[in-house]
Protein backbone atom coordinates (compact mmCIF):
# COMPACT_ATOMS: atom_id res chain seq x y z
CA UNK A 1 0.00 0.00 0.00
CA UNK A 2 1.40 3.30 -0.90
CA UNK A 3 1.83 5.64 2.42
CA UNK A 4 -1.06 8.13 2.55
CA UNK A 5 -3.56 5.72 0.74
CA UNK A 6 -5.23 4.99 3.41
CA UNK A 7 -6.60 6.97 6.70
CA UNK A 8 -6.86 6.79 10.74
CA UNK A 9 -9.44 8.69 12.49
CA UNK A 10 -9.37 9.87 15.98
CA UNK A 11 -12.32 7.88 17.01
CA UNK A 12 -10.98 4.73 18.68
CA UNK A 13 -7.64 6.07 20.07
CA UNK A 14 -7.12 5.16 23.34
CA UNK A 15 -4.50 6.39 26.04
CA UNK A 16 -2.84 4.33 29.28
CA UNK A 17 -0.13 4.65 31.77
CA UNK A 18 1.58 1.81 34.12
CA UNK A 19 4.00 2.64 36.70
CA UNK A 20 7.58 2.16 36.22
CA UNK A 21 9.92 0.87 39.16
CA UNK A 22 12.95 1.55 37.05
CA UNK A 23 13.53 4.08 34.73
CA UNK A 24 12.94 3.48 31.19
CA UNK A 25 12.18 -0.17 31.91
CA UNK A 26 8.76 -0.36 30.16
CA UNK A 27 5.28 -2.09 32.30
CA UNK A 28 2.16 -2.98 30.54
CA UNK A 29 0.33 0.35 30.12
CA UNK A 30 -4.06 -0.56 31.50
CA UNK A 31 -4.74 2.74 33.09
CA UNK A 32 -6.58 4.13 30.88
CA UNK A 33 -7.91 7.84 30.62
CA UNK A 34 -10.41 9.63 28.22
CA UNK A 35 -8.86 12.49 27.04
CA UNK A 36 -9.77 15.82 25.00
CA UNK A 37 -6.29 15.71 23.92
CA UNK A 38 -2.68 14.43 23.94
CA UNK A 39 0.21 14.98 21.99
CA UNK A 40 3.52 12.51 22.20
CA UNK A 41 6.20 13.02 20.13
CA UNK A 42 9.76 11.56 19.02
CA UNK A 43 12.09 13.74 17.52
CA UNK A 44 15.31 12.73 16.22
CA UNK A 45 16.77 15.67 14.30
CA UNK A 46 19.90 15.82 12.06
CA UNK A 47 22.60 18.07 11.98
CA UNK A 48 24.45 18.94 8.83
CA UNK A 49 28.55 19.33 8.68
CA UNK A 50 29.61 22.42 7.39
CA UNK A 51 32.25 21.70 5.80
CA UNK A 52 34.35 23.13 3.37
CA UNK A 53 34.62 21.16 -0.15
CA UNK A 54 34.80 21.30 -3.81
CA UNK A 55 30.88 21.75 -4.43
CA UNK A 56 28.70 24.39 -3.03
CA UNK A 57 26.69 21.54 -1.48
CA UNK A 58 26.62 20.08 1.57
CA UNK A 59 27.32 15.92 2.20
CA UNK A 60 27.03 14.84 5.38
CA UNK A 61 25.43 14.87 8.55
CA UNK A 62 24.71 13.33 11.59
CA UNK A 63 22.17 12.33 13.78
CA UNK A 64 21.22 14.09 17.41
CA UNK A 65 19.81 12.67 20.74
CA UNK A 66 16.37 11.51 20.68
CA UNK A 67 13.72 13.99 22.13
CA UNK A 68 10.25 12.31 23.67
CA UNK A 69 7.81 15.10 24.90
CA UNK A 70 4.29 15.56 24.80
CA UNK A 71 0.82 16.47 26.71
CA UNK A 72 -2.48 15.16 27.58
CA UNK A 73 -5.72 17.16 28.30
CA UNK A 74 -8.83 15.53 30.20
CA UNK A 75 -11.11 16.25 32.89
CA UNK A 76 -9.99 15.18 36.65
CA UNK A 77 -11.38 12.00 38.01
CA UNK A 78 -10.39 11.11 41.31
CA UNK A 79 -11.27 7.62 41.10
CA UNK A 80 -9.21 6.79 37.98
CA UNK A 81 -5.80 4.93 38.59
CA UNK A 82 -4.32 7.05 35.28
CA UNK A 83 -4.91 10.48 37.19
CA UNK A 84 -3.72 9.45 40.49
CA UNK A 85 -0.75 8.02 38.63
CA UNK A 86 -0.51 11.44 37.15
CA UNK A 87 -0.79 13.78 40.20
CA UNK A 88 1.97 11.32 41.94
CA UNK A 89 4.50 12.12 39.17
CA UNK A 90 3.67 15.32 39.35
CA UNK A 91 4.32 15.73 42.88
CA UNK A 92 7.17 13.03 42.99
CA UNK A 93 7.09 12.78 47.39
CA UNK A 94 5.53 10.04 48.86
CA UNK A 95 1.79 8.95 49.09
CA UNK A 96 0.03 8.74 52.90
CA UNK A 97 -3.35 6.97 52.24
CA UNK A 98 -5.98 6.43 55.48
CA UNK A 99 -9.33 5.77 56.25
CA UNK A 100 -11.23 9.16 54.82
CA UNK A 101 -11.93 11.85 57.70
CA UNK A 102 -15.38 11.31 58.91
CA UNK A 103 -16.06 8.32 56.88
CA UNK A 104 -18.59 6.06 59.12
CA UNK A 105 -17.26 2.61 60.78
CA UNK A 106 -16.92 0.04 58.01
CA UNK A 107 -17.20 2.94 55.19
CA UNK A 108 -15.30 2.43 52.22
CA UNK A 109 -13.87 6.12 51.53
CA UNK A 110 -10.40 6.34 51.65
CA UNK A 111 -8.05 9.58 51.27
CA UNK A 112 -4.61 10.01 49.67
CA UNK A 113 -2.27 12.62 50.61
CA UNK A 114 0.13 14.11 47.77
CA UNK A 115 3.30 15.72 49.23
CA UNK A 116 6.28 17.37 46.56
CA UNK A 117 9.29 15.32 47.18
CA UNK A 118 12.41 14.40 44.87
CA UNK A 119 10.68 11.38 42.95
CA UNK A 120 12.95 8.75 44.42
CA UNK A 121 9.98 6.36 45.35
CA UNK A 122 9.08 3.30 44.47
CA UNK A 123 7.19 4.10 41.21
CA UNK A 124 10.10 6.36 39.69
CA UNK A 125 8.58 6.95 36.05
CA UNK A 126 5.39 6.29 33.57
CA UNK A 127 5.14 4.45 30.63
CA UNK A 128 2.62 5.35 27.86
CA UNK A 129 0.71 3.57 25.40
CA UNK A 130 -1.14 5.19 22.63
CA UNK A 131 -3.38 3.87 20.17
CA UNK A 132 -3.99 6.39 17.28
CA UNK A 133 -7.20 5.02 15.59
CA UNK A 134 -8.82 2.44 15.63
CA UNK A 135 -8.88 -1.58 16.73
CA UNK A 136 -8.62 -2.41 12.93
CA UNK A 137 -6.21 -0.24 11.33
CA UNK A 138 -4.38 2.21 14.33
CA UNK A 139 -0.88 2.11 15.43
CA UNK A 140 0.09 1.44 18.44
CA UNK A 141 3.31 3.47 20.69
CA UNK A 142 4.99 2.60 23.66
CA UNK A 143 6.60 5.68 25.66
CA UNK A 144 9.12 4.96 28.65
CA UNK A 145 10.99 6.42 31.06
CA UNK A 146 8.22 9.02 31.10
CA UNK A 147 7.97 11.91 33.97
CA UNK A 148 5.32 14.91 34.43
CA UNK A 149 7.18 17.87 33.18
CA UNK A 150 4.26 20.31 34.45
CA UNK A 151 0.45 19.61 35.86
CA UNK A 152 -2.11 22.34 35.81
CA UNK A 153 -5.61 22.54 37.16
CA UNK A 154 -7.77 25.11 35.43
CA UNK A 155 -11.62 25.35 36.86
CA UNK A 156 -14.04 28.26 34.82
CA UNK A 157 -17.73 28.32 35.05
CA UNK A 158 -19.81 26.11 33.26
CA UNK A 159 -16.50 23.46 32.44
CA UNK A 160 -15.46 19.94 34.79
CA UNK A 161 -12.49 20.45 36.36
CA UNK A 162 -9.83 19.93 33.90
CA UNK A 163 -5.72 18.96 33.91
CA UNK A 164 -3.54 19.20 31.88
CA UNK A 165 0.38 17.32 31.79
CA UNK A 166 3.25 17.80 30.02
CA UNK A 167 6.01 14.88 29.50
CA UNK A 168 9.12 14.24 29.15
CA UNK A 169 10.07 10.89 28.02
CA UNK A 170 13.34 8.54 27.60
CA UNK A 171 12.41 6.17 25.11
CA UNK A 172 9.80 5.32 22.50
CA UNK A 173 8.94 2.62 20.08
CA UNK A 174 6.36 1.10 17.94
CA UNK A 175 4.78 -1.53 18.69
CA UNK A 176 2.47 -4.55 16.78
CA UNK A 177 0.80 -5.45 20.27
CA UNK A 178 -2.78 -3.63 21.43
CA UNK A 179 -3.41 -3.38 25.08
CA UNK A 180 -7.27 -2.06 24.54
CA UNK A 181 -8.60 -5.71 26.40
CA UNK A 182 -6.41 -4.94 29.27
CA UNK A 183 -7.15 -1.34 30.11
CA UNK A 184 -9.70 -0.55 32.87
CA UNK A 185 -12.85 1.18 32.08
CA UNK A 186 -13.70 4.69 33.65
CA UNK A 187 -17.36 4.65 35.25
CA UNK A 188 -16.48 7.59 37.51
CA UNK A 189 -18.48 11.50 36.44
CA UNK A 190 -16.77 15.09 36.04
CA UNK A 191 -16.09 16.93 38.93
CA UNK A 192 -18.59 20.06 38.09
CA UNK A 193 -17.81 23.72 38.54
CA UNK A 194 -20.57 24.42 41.08
CA UNK A 195 -19.25 21.79 43.32
CA UNK A 196 -16.28 23.60 43.93
CA UNK A 197 -14.70 26.48 46.21
CA UNK A 198 -11.57 28.78 46.75
CA UNK A 199 -11.13 29.04 50.16
CA UNK A 200 -8.67 31.96 51.87
CA UNK A 201 -8.19 32.75 55.48
CA UNK A 202 -5.42 33.99 57.58
CA UNK A 203 -4.27 31.10 59.11
CA UNK A 204 -4.48 27.25 57.60
CA UNK A 205 -6.31 26.59 60.85
CA UNK A 206 -8.80 28.93 60.29
CA UNK A 207 -10.02 27.44 56.47
CA UNK A 208 -13.53 25.78 56.43
CA UNK A 209 -15.42 24.04 53.29
CA UNK A 210 -18.46 26.99 53.91
CA UNK A 211 -16.22 29.84 53.39
CA UNK A 212 -14.70 30.76 50.28
CA UNK A 213 -14.12 33.77 48.32
CA UNK A 214 -16.14 34.10 45.00
CA UNK A 215 -13.86 33.89 41.95
CA UNK A 216 -15.02 33.15 38.26
CA UNK A 217 -12.04 30.81 37.31
CA UNK A 218 -9.02 29.13 39.21
CA UNK A 219 -5.89 27.98 37.11
CA UNK A 220 -2.76 26.25 39.16
CA UNK A 221 0.39 24.67 37.76
CA UNK A 222 3.20 22.83 39.69
CA UNK A 223 6.54 22.78 37.58
CA UNK A 224 9.19 20.08 38.14
CA UNK A 225 11.61 21.86 35.90
CA UNK A 226 12.90 18.58 34.82
CA UNK A 227 17.27 18.43 33.64
CA UNK A 228 16.17 16.62 30.02
CA UNK A 229 19.20 18.38 28.13
CA UNK A 230 22.58 17.45 27.74
CA UNK A 231 23.43 17.13 31.48
CA UNK A 232 21.36 14.26 31.24
CA UNK A 233 22.50 12.64 28.90
CA UNK A 234 25.90 10.57 28.02
CA UNK A 235 28.41 9.73 25.14
CA UNK A 236 27.35 6.53 23.58
CA UNK A 237 23.01 6.65 23.85
CA UNK A 238 21.17 8.61 21.91
CA UNK A 239 18.26 8.33 25.18
CA UNK A 240 18.04 9.85 28.30
CA UNK A 241 20.31 8.39 31.42
CA UNK A 242 18.35 10.18 33.73
CA UNK A 243 15.88 12.66 34.35
CA UNK A 244 15.82 14.57 37.85
CA UNK A 245 13.57 17.44 38.90
CA UNK A 246 15.14 20.86 39.56
CA UNK A 247 13.52 22.94 42.28
CA UNK A 248 9.60 22.77 42.54
CA UNK A 249 8.10 26.12 41.66
CA UNK A 250 4.11 27.08 41.73
CA UNK A 251 1.46 29.34 39.47
CA UNK A 252 -1.70 30.26 40.80
CA UNK A 253 -4.31 33.10 39.25
CA UNK A 254 -7.81 33.87 40.10
CA UNK A 255 -10.21 36.11 38.26
CA UNK A 256 -12.70 37.50 40.71
CA UNK A 257 -15.09 40.71 40.50
CA UNK A 258 -13.73 43.81 41.80
CA UNK A 259 -16.36 44.48 45.09
CA UNK A 260 -13.30 45.34 47.80
CA UNK A 261 -9.95 46.59 47.78
CA UNK A 262 -8.93 43.47 50.26
CA UNK A 263 -6.66 41.70 47.58
CA UNK A 264 -5.20 45.36 46.74
CA UNK A 265 -4.49 46.32 50.08
CA UNK A 266 -3.01 42.52 50.78
CA UNK A 267 -0.70 42.85 47.71
CA UNK A 268 0.49 46.49 49.33
CA UNK A 269 0.34 45.32 53.18
CA UNK A 270 2.17 41.81 52.44
CA UNK A 271 -0.48 39.95 53.52
CA UNK A 272 -0.30 36.57 54.57
CA UNK A 273 -2.69 34.23 53.48
CA UNK A 274 -3.63 30.06 53.50
CA UNK A 275 -5.53 28.85 51.15
CA UNK A 276 -7.67 25.41 50.11
CA UNK A 277 -8.90 24.62 46.35
CA UNK A 278 -11.70 21.67 46.48
CA UNK A 279 -13.68 20.08 44.00
CA UNK A 280 -16.69 17.32 45.09
CA UNK A 281 -18.34 14.82 43.42
CA UNK A 282 -20.66 11.82 43.52
CA UNK A 283 -21.25 10.09 47.25
CA UNK A 284 -18.91 7.19 46.71
CA UNK A 285 -20.51 3.72 47.01
CA UNK A 286 -20.57 2.24 50.33
CA UNK A 287 -19.33 5.39 51.87
CA UNK A 288 -20.37 9.01 53.71
CA UNK A 289 -17.89 11.08 51.46
CA UNK A 290 -17.41 12.36 48.40
CA UNK A 291 -14.97 11.66 45.81
CA UNK A 292 -13.27 14.82 44.91
CA UNK A 293 -9.48 16.52 45.16
CA UNK A 294 -7.94 19.08 47.52
CA UNK A 295 -5.17 21.29 47.11
CA UNK A 296 -3.88 22.63 50.09
CA UNK A 297 -1.78 25.82 50.80
CA UNK A 298 -0.70 26.90 53.80
CA UNK A 299 1.63 30.05 52.95
CA UNK A 300 0.47 32.83 50.48
CA UNK A 301 1.14 36.05 49.34
CA UNK A 302 -0.95 37.67 46.74
CA UNK A 303 1.95 39.38 44.31
CA UNK A 304 -0.42 40.69 41.72
CA UNK A 305 -3.92 42.32 42.14
CA UNK A 306 -3.85 46.10 40.62
CA UNK A 307 -6.43 47.97 39.60
CA UNK A 308 -8.86 47.01 37.12
CA UNK A 309 -9.23 48.30 33.83
CA UNK A 310 -12.40 50.42 33.23
CA UNK A 311 -12.67 49.31 29.57
CA UNK A 312 -16.01 50.99 28.40
CA UNK A 313 -19.42 52.21 29.69
CA UNK A 314 -20.79 48.66 30.46
CA UNK A 315 -19.32 45.81 32.33
CA UNK A 316 -18.45 44.14 35.83
CA UNK A 317 -15.06 45.38 37.02
CA UNK A 318 -13.25 42.15 37.44
CA UNK A 319 -9.98 41.88 39.16
CA UNK A 320 -6.78 39.18 38.34
CA UNK A 321 -4.93 38.32 41.03
CA UNK A 322 -1.53 36.04 40.97
CA UNK A 323 -0.84 34.34 43.92
CA UNK A 324 2.79 33.28 45.36
CA UNK A 325 3.07 29.74 46.64
CA UNK A 326 5.60 29.34 49.45
CA UNK A 327 6.95 26.22 52.14
CA UNK A 328 5.37 26.98 55.44
CA UNK A 329 8.19 26.27 57.62
CA UNK A 330 6.52 26.86 60.91
CA UNK A 331 6.90 23.15 61.94
CA UNK A 332 9.14 20.34 60.59
CA UNK A 333 6.57 19.00 58.38
CA UNK A 334 5.81 22.05 56.73
CA UNK A 335 5.33 22.13 52.76
CA UNK A 336 4.11 24.43 50.35
CA UNK A 337 1.51 22.61 48.37
CA UNK A 338 -0.06 19.16 49.07
CA UNK A 339 -3.56 17.13 47.25
CA UNK A 340 -5.66 14.78 49.00
CA UNK A 341 -7.75 12.56 46.48
CA UNK A 342 -11.05 10.94 48.08
CA UNK A 343 -11.79 7.73 46.24
CA UNK A 344 -12.51 3.97 47.13
CA UNK A 345 -9.14 2.62 46.33
CA UNK A 346 -7.02 1.62 49.70
CA UNK A 347 -3.46 2.60 48.45
CA UNK A 348 -1.33 3.32 45.58
CA UNK A 349 1.54 2.00 47.35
Amino acid sequence: MAVGASSNEYAGSYLAFGREQTFGTIVTATASLDFLSFNMTTMKELKIHEEVSRSRTMARHSRLGKVIEGEVESYFYPQLNSCNYLLHQAFGGAITSATATGETAGGAGYSHTYAIGDHNQTYTSLSVAVRRGDSSTGKVFNYSGVKVNELSFAAEIDEALKISVSFIGKDSTSTATDYESALDLNTDSCLNFDSGRFSIEGTFASLTASSYWHVQNINFTLSNNLKGDAESRRIGSDTLDVLPPGMASFEMTTNVRFDTTTAFDAMINDTQYAGEFEFLGKTLTGSNQKAGIKLQFPKLFISSAPEPEISGPDGVLQSEITWTVLRDVSSAGGYACQAIVTNLTANYN
